[in-house]
């Protein structure tokens, strides 16, 4: 069960929907918090690729992450039903089609959960390969 609660304001929804976002998010007081350090696509085979393609690598690296912080959470769903915030920065300027492929890949990972997140357009990251970098905070409550 998420420790993160979702906000929206009126006329937000069709943003929220399309990226699957929140406007604002809220966390209980209880909750552990996790953060991942920045996740690129280094460690794959084939390495790096589209800008999509690094994103998607780099959502496997954050669930890899959240796994190893909370290893009493045994379902992927759960770990990703706790983000509340991302940082995403890119490398560039995005065309809308990029943005809408990124936009499929988080709802298929978030699911019915909508954290609050930025995305950054950047002139490189480090290394210079690398398009995508992605870093989240999560909520969870540790079992009783």
């Amino acid at each position: 069960m998420s420790a993160v609660s979702s906000y929206n304001y009126p006329g937000y929804e069709q943003l929220g929907d399309i990226f699957n976002i929140s406007a604002a998010v809220s966390i209980p007081s209880n909750a552990r918090i996790v953060a991942t350090s920045g996740q690129i696509a280094d460690n794959h085979d084939p390495l790096w690729g589209t800008h999509a393609e690094q994103f998607e690598k780099a959502m496997v690296n954050i669930e890899r992450s959240l796994a190893a912080a909370s290893p009493h959470i045994t379902d992927s769903r759960d770990l990703w039903e706790g983000v509340f915030y991302v940082t995403s920065y890119h490398v560039g300027v995005l065309t809308r089609e990029e943005q809408l492929q990124i936009a499929a890949i988080a709802r298929r990972y978030f699911g019915k959960n909508k954290p609050a997140w930025a995305a950054i357009c950047v002139n490189a990251l480090f290394p210079p390969e690398a398009l995508v970098e992605i870093q989240v905070q999560a909520a969870y409550q540790d079992r009783q």
